[in-house]
């Protein structure tokens, strides 16, 4: 297990706090809601802070905190979120290669559920396989390769049908 101390909560929120945010507003697409998730994922990470057993994967739970935190919260605001899914597009640092920055602009329209743009952003965004991807979030590895299978469905259709803009058109 690895200790956390105050002067250790700062680095780790400073650390992380742009890859939550981003994983957040991806899923729910509005900032202030966004800035929720982000905020409960925060405080989920610091009271669970003692159940991360390896450094190493502690980008991969974090990540998988926020993104069961955004989908909760998803979930509870659908009706809002449905007029508001296709607006703005996230900053998006140079961290990015391009491969990287035109998927996000598609995974940013991928039409609900929010389940396979998690699996996509954790398995392109975050490089993690489709078993750790299976572990992170408790389900069957069945269950990770069809979301992701149907998940590129919809960005396939979402490419031949002119981009971006034509989605839910």
């Amino acid at each position: 297990m690895v200790e956390i101390s105050r002067s250790n909560e700062k680095e780790i929120y400073e650390s992380y706090f742009e890859k939550v945010y981003k994983t957040a507003y991806y899923i729910l697409r509005n900032e202030e809601l966004a800035k929720d998730a982000t905020h409960d994922t925060f405080i989920k990470v610091f009271k669970n802070w003692g159940d991360i057993n390896q450094q190493s994967k502690i980008n991969a739970w974090i990540t998988t905190i926020a993104t069961r935190t955004a989908i909760d919260i998803y979930n509870k605001n659908k009706m809002q979120l449905a007029f508001e899914f296709i607006e703005e597009y996230v900053s998006i640092t140079d961290e990015f290669n391009d491969k990287k920055d035109e998927l996000e602009k598609y995974l940013n329209h991928i039409p609900p559920p929010p389940e396979h743009k998690q699996v996509l952003v954790l398995r392109y965004i975050e490089d993690l396989t489709e078993k750790e991807i299976a572990n992170q979030l408790s389900i069957k590895l069945g269950t990770v390769k069809s979301r992701i299978f149907r998940a590129k469905q919809k960005l396939y259709e979402q490419y031949h049908s002119g981009g971006e803009n034509s989605v839910g058109e």
